[in-house]
Parts: C-alpha cells; structure tokens; sequence
C-alpha cells in the first residue's frame, strides 16, 4: 500500500525554502523540453535502436479528476502540506492549483513524459545511480559518459517546477540486465516542498515520498512499488507506459511559470516540436532521438525538415565535408577544420590534439532568418549548445548560416582518439545550464592549466574562419584579397597573435588582428589577476608597423564590442575603450578599424599593425 512520507526534521535540523534548483536555470517551455529530452537522450541503450521520447498531455475533470487525487493521496496527505505551505506564505503558487480542485467544473492538466529504449531508473535509494541522483538528491548527476549531455544534476529540476503542485511520478521498466530483480517495473513520486509544520506541532523537511516507507538500519527510507503494485497504481495515475526499458514521468498540474495564463494544449504542441527539433537536430538526424506529442486525439512527430528556422543548418551539416572554402551562389556550402589544442588531464594524462568542423552555408532569400548568421555549436551528444550570433562576421549581403561539428558529432563514422578528447573537454566547458561552452569548476577539476586558452583559440579561429569562408571570393574582391594576402596574414590561423602578461602582473591579455578586404579586424581578451577591485578599465588601439618595426600613423577604431554583463564599450577618437565592473573575470573583445583606401591596399601602403591594450585595475583604497 503507497503512502506518503516525509523527513522529521527534529530539533536543530536545517529548514528548506523553496526548491533552489529552481532559480539555476531559465524555466520557459523551450527550457522545460530541452532538458528532459537532453537527460533522455543520455540515458539511452547501446544497440537498441533511438530514443523514443513522447510528449503526452491529458485533461482531467469530474469524476476522473476525483479518482486521479485519490490515487495521489491527495486528500489524506498531501493538500495538508501543501496548505501548511501556503499558509506559511512560501508556497503562494499553489492558491491557483487549490482554487481549480475546489471548482466542481476546475480541471487538471497532466503531462507525461515517456522515454523508450533507455536504461530506466536503475539503482537503490542508497547506492551513486540514476535512482538515485533523480529521487533523493539534489544539484547531483550521476552521469559517467564523457558524451552525457549534462553534469549537474539540474535539469531534472525542471519537472518539478512545471508542477503546479510541486510534484512528479515515475513509473519505470527497467532494462533486463540493468536490475537482479524478478519485477522489472517500479514506481514512486516525489513531491518538493518547503520545510513546514503540521497541527500535530512537528516540523518536516521539503521532500516527500509516495512509496513503501522500509525500515533499514539507518532508519526508515522510501522504498518503490514493485511489480503488480506499481501497475496498478501506475493505471490509476495514468502513468502506465509500454514494456520497453524506460521511465515515464508524470508532471501534475502541468504548467508554464513564466506565463500568467495557460495556453491551449495545441500551442503547446507546436511550441514542444520546434524546441524539441531546435535543439535536437543533430540527433534526430542520425536517428539516435526521436520525438513525438499527442493530445486528444492528435500527435505531432518532431522532424527537421518541419521547422523551417533549422532547415538551412541541416542542409550546412549534411555538406559540411564539401571540398570548397569558397561561397558562390545561394545555397553553397563551404568548410574549414579548426585545430584544437588540449592541456594534459588533471593527473598529468597527456591529451591528443583534435580538430572541429566549421561549415557554412550562404543565406538564400527564402530561408527562414530566424537564427540568420548564427553558428550553431555542439558535440557528441547531439544537442545544439549554442546558436552563437556572428552577424558582425557577416559581409554586406553575403549573410550565413553556419554550424560548428565538435567532437564525436564532427564525424561519427570514423571518431578518432582527439574527437573523443574534445568531446570530454568541451562537455566540461559547459555551465549549469548548458547553453555554452566557458571557462568552468569542471574544466579546472578535470584539466591542468590551458584549459581557458584552448577555449580562447577556439572560439577566435571560429570567428577568423567564418570571416574567411564567408568574405566575398570572385571577382576584383577575390583579387584584392590575394594581393593583401602576401602582404600579411589575413582570415586563417597565420593571424598576427600575441599573448602576455602586463608589465605589472596584474593583467593577462592576449590578441590577434587580421586585414579583412578594406579595414583591419581583431580579437583579444582581458582577465584581471587581482580578485580584489572595484574596476578596471583598458583602451584598444592599432598602429601600423613599418618593416624595421618602427611605428607609423595611428589607425582609428570603428568598432569594439565585448560580450558579458557589467560591460561597457565605446569608440573615442579612434581609440576602444573597455570598463568591467567589480567581479568580472576574463572579456574576450573584438572590433574593426575605419576603411582603409582601396588606393593604399594597391599601393602597398598598408602594412603590420599592432594592437596595443593598456589596461588598469581601480581598488578600493583609490580615489
């Protein structure tokens, strides 16, 4: 028989607000599907055909609704606790839950969220699993593969904060080799709450279980229904799923926080496909995820070719290997590999080198200019990390789309031994909520220092390949750049760079700088030394160089632009300005120069330059 079961949280015990998992990462649909499906996807089975994940909504009302609650317990058990929540003003969120379940004609809104051909939820409450990691514990991730999408733990999070009551039933079938048991199939809920008090005077931590509480030598624990009784229950929940290893994940209440009404079931539908294919493509294309939402009567099946804004990046996937580094005509892709240099592991393994695959296509009128001169970036996993805009890279009409191809996703037919490594480092790279790829704890735990370098060159020869694949190629331009080609390095990795600490040690800075046709580009970063400032500033500017290395006539600066919050930039006199506010770490920064005379390109007039960076770090004891 389930029941309910909290934590007493005794004297002196530690008090739970709300879910902090919560305000970890953006909540919107567009999240909510991207991280369900990114932890389905890397629960997937060798060998067993693609992930299949479906989208499941269902309307409850009258005497169905009645019968779901009971079910839950929702009567005995836990509307007691949530009303204590909301009475103790930490839960206000519920009102709207509790005002529709007194409405005779309210209706629920339930979501399940079904995955097949995954490992289930393998494990005990006791051992390091995906039991585990998803039922117990918190800001955890139990995931070992280097390919896993995520290394967290917060993306489970977001089922929990699309419930309206704050709570979620699993129903899983295990994989036969992943469990000794004779039942393959288990059952429990979880509900997430803060720490609140009964009228029997006891004080109760936020989590609760709807389980077979067992006791153990460390106490009681929450224990699933197994086999025949978690069937049943599952039936009576609407959680039942298919005999295939997978779990299904019932969402109660479903709803979007971000939104103060609730859409139609159909709106949701179409927003759940474009977010599925949107971040998804790449695995979808090779059949390793397959994505389904059905309401009603209806389905809708997630397919690349249906979301008009990711056609233009599967069509520069598919011909990313294309011979040419030239762009001509609409529709023409082009592709360059980009080294990556990889510091030794933490415990002093060496690390292969790798390369990643930049590929561009050029922008026809009739593409959807959705995420036009954007690069989309990812790896193995199958996941789009990133749609990196690059639309400063873009030349007059000649716009892009682009995708950079990393690690096991670059070639998956033939991976080699530095695919793999990228794939490793760059899972690292990832933040919490796995929309980019920067310098991070993980990449500083699992990698010795040159680790934000390698990010650096990366991400610096993107932006110089792109430049080089995209600038105009035919005609008197393709002439031009020929002969301003011998003169000095322009587009590729033969960049003029320099990287060096200041003179004082308070600063590392690095740059490089290029001729792009008529004005000079550059890159660079700034990262104060010091952790202790209240600001710090820098001025950017380029001055040509003669042959005999003296200087020559300054170069104005039409253009700075850094990425980040607490950062300013502006363009004085030809010269850039940078300002960081207290706290800010490392700014990459890049720019153009005012045009240079298509007369002094002919001539020869236009060497060298240098890029000169003088920056300052403002502490509290200044005036």
């Amino acid at each position: 028989m389930a029941e309910w079961f909290f934590f007493d949280g005794g004297p002196g015990a530690p008090r739970y607000g709300d879910d902090p998992t919560k305000h970890a990462v953006d909540h919107d649909t567009e999240t909510f599907v991207r991280e369900v499906l990114q932890n389905a996807n890397d629960q997937s089975l060798d060998d067993d055909g693609p992930v299949e994940v479906t989208f499941r909504f269902e309307t409850l009302s009258g005497e169905e609704r009645t019968a779901f609650l009971e079910a839950l317990g929702w009567g005995k058990e836990l509307s007691t606790r949530l009303r204590a929540v909301t009475e103790a003003e930490r839960g206000r969120g519920h009102n709207d839950l509790f005002g529709r379940l007194e409405d005779p004609e309210g209706e629920l809104r339930l979501l399940v969220v079904e995955d097949e051909h995954t490992t289930g939820l393998t494990g005990s409450w006791d051992d390091d699993s995906n039991y585990s990691a998803l039922v117990r514990d918190e800001l955890y991730s139990s995931k070992q593969d280097d390919r896993a999408g995520g290394s967290y733990g917060l993306g489970k999070s977001v089922l929990w904060t699309f419930s309206g009551a704050s709570t979620v039933v699993f129903n899983s079938n295990l994989a036969p080799h992943r469990t000794e048991r004779d039942e393959r199939q288990r059952l429990i809920a979880r509900t997430k709450l803060p720490t609140h008090q009964l009228d029997d005077g006891v004080t109760y931590q936020g989590a609760g279980w709807l389980c077979q509480p067992k006791q153990t030598d460390d106490g009681v624990r929450p224990d699933s229904l197994w086999g025949n009784e978690a069937t049943e229950l599952a039936n009576r929940l609407h959680v039942d799923r298919p005999e295939t290893p997978g779990t299904s994940a019932l969402v109660v209440d479903y709803r979007d926080p971000t939104r103060d009404k609730r859409p139609e079931i159909d709106e949701l539908a179409d927003e759940f496909v474009e977010a599925a294919v949107k971040y998804f493509w790449p695995a979808m294309l090779r059949d390793d995820l397959r994505v389904t939402v059905e309401w009603d009567e209806e389905s809708r099946i997630a397919d690349v070719r249906d979301v008009p804004a990711v056609r233009p990046f599967v069509d520069c996937f598919e011909s990313r290997f294309v011979s040419s580094e030239s762009l001509e005509e609409s529709g023409d892709v082009a592709g360059v590999d980009i080294p990556v240099q990889l510091p030794p592991r933490a415990d002093g393994e060496p690390t292969p080198d790798g390369d990643v695959r930049l590929a561009a296509r050029l922008a026809s009128p009739a593409d959807d200019d959705s995420y036009l001169n954007n690069v989309a970036m990812f790896r193995g996993a199958g996941m789009v990390v990133k749609y990196y805009d690059q639309s400063r890279v873009a030349f007059s009409d000649r716009n892009f789309h682009a995708v950079l191809a990393c690690g096991e996703a670059k070639s998956p037919e033939s991976i080699t031994d530095g695919d793999r490594e990228v794939d490793r480092f760059l899972r690292y790279a990832e933040p919490p909520e796995h929309d980019d790829w920067q310098s991070t704890e993980n990449l500083r735990e699992h990698y010795q220092q040159g680790f934000r370098t390698a990010l650096d060159d990366m991400f610096d020869t993107l932006r110089d390949g792109l430049r080089h694949l995209v600038s105009q190629t035919d005609g008197r331009g393709q002439v031009l750049a020929d002969r301003v080609r011998k003169r000095f390095p322009i587009h590729g990795g033969q960049a003029r760079t320099r990287s060096m600490p200041s003179p004082s040690t308070v600063f590392d800075i690095g740059s490089s700088s290029g001729f792009d046709e008529d004005h000079w580009t550059f890159t660079g970063y700034i990262e104060p030394l010091e952790d202790d400032f209240e600001s710090w500033t820098a001025t950017v500017s380029l001055t040509g160089v003669g042959e005999d290395g003296s200087r020559y006539d300054d170069i104005s600066i039409a253009r700075i632009d850094a990425e980040g919050s607490g950062i300013t930039t502006r363009c004085e006199d030809g010269v850039g300005h940078v300002t960081a506010e207290s706290g800010t770490g490392r700014v990459r920064f890049e720019g153009v120069s005012e045009r240079v005379g298509e007369g002094d390109v002919r001539s020869g007039r236009v060497g060298e330059t240098q890029l000169e960076i003088r920056a300052e770090l403002r502490t509290g004891g200044e005036d």
